[in-house]
């Protein structure tokens, strides 16, 4: 089962590195698996070249049973380990920072008063490093911000709501404190900014926002995907970031951060559901049914969207 979790992991993350991190085992483990795989099958199954590691043909073909056997192997310990607890059902979710605040705590709370027997279990990270885990089943669910790119035919997809980005400050920022009911987006100018870092779905995105209104990035500025971090940076410091309008919500409510009135119109994310395609079961309908119930209950004011 190991060696078939290591081809998932090289096939999603393209990387010996990223996969020895994601598996926790050391670089020359991973070579070693992988030679001795290869050897037992008498082909080769990756190459490596400058993209990273790229299945063969062998490869491809091998990965399809692989995801399988994953697959099986592991639905049949989740039965097991339902019926040794006396649980009548169990939720993996992966949950990206997106969701973490708000839609998934609120799931959780309305799945365990409609069940009282189940358990849910909750992995945090970027998309990347949770994909691999969904395609070979440990993970039921991600649930986050949804690709701008198309899903892979064994993926199911669906949006539960849009949430547009705001400009945010600490409490007392100079700016919050301006009585103005709409500010410019030139009194930005000169004051730090958080941003996600190079490579994240958004980072381009708000860098051209920036651009656009000609506001510089300044010689001071933190690029980080940790909420937590990015808002204990707004708190200590006169930085500004623009946040999703959930998260600043929430942190607004708390009394440490506030909203600036400056308008964003076209800077947004979809956030929803990601699962197996071929989980048609009835739990699964469930858990969607479920979410669905907490997106209506907790952002009323949006509409969703399937894929």
């Amino acid at each position: 089962m190991r060696h078939l979790q290591l081809l998932v992991a090289l096939d999603e993350l393209r990387s010996v590195v990223k996969a020895a991190n994601l598996l926790s085992i050391s670089q020359p483990a991973v070579s070693k698996m992988l030679g001795s795989l290869e050897s037992g099958l008498g082909v080769r199954l990756f190459d490596r070249g400058p993209n990273g590691m790229t299945p063969t043909e062998y490869g491809t073909s091998f990965l399809s049973h692989a995801r399988e056997v994953l697959f099986q192997l592991t639905s049949a310990q989740e039965d097991l380990r339902a019926l040794l607890e006396g649980r009548i059902t169990r939720v993996a979710l992966g949950v990206m920072p997106a969701a973490a605040l708000v839609l998934v705590p609120r799931f959780i709370v309305e799945l365990e008063a409609s069940a009282r027997e189940v358990a849910v279990s909750v992995r945090e990270g970027p998309v990347e490093m949770l994909m691999p885990a969904l395609r070979n089943g440990e993970l039921d669910f991600l649930v986050g911000v949804l690709p701008n790119r198309p899903l892979s035919p064994e993926i199911a997809s669906e949006t539960l709501y849009t949430d547009p980005f705001v400009i945010t400050v600490r409490k007392d920022h100079p700016l919050a404190l301006r009585e103005e009911k709409e500010l410019d987006w030139s009194e930005l100018r000169g004051y730090p900014v958080v941003l996600p870092p190079s490579g994240a779905l958004t980072h381009e995105m708000i860098l051209d926002m920036l651009a656009r209104h000609r506001v510089s990035i300044p010689l001071r500025y933190v690029e980080s995907l940790s909420t937590l971090t990015n808002v204990g940076v707004l708190t200590q410091s006169d930085s500004f970031a623009l946040m999703p309008l959930e998260i600043a919500r929430y942190f607004e409510n708390f009394g440490a951060l506030a909203i600036l009135p400056i308008p964003i119109p076209d800077l947004r994310r979809n956030v929803g559901l990601m699962w197996q395609s071929r989980r048609g079961d009835r739990a699964t309908a469930t858990v969607l049914e479920l979410f669905r119930t907490v997106r209506n209950l907790t952002m009323p004011q949006t509409a969703p969207e399937a894929a």
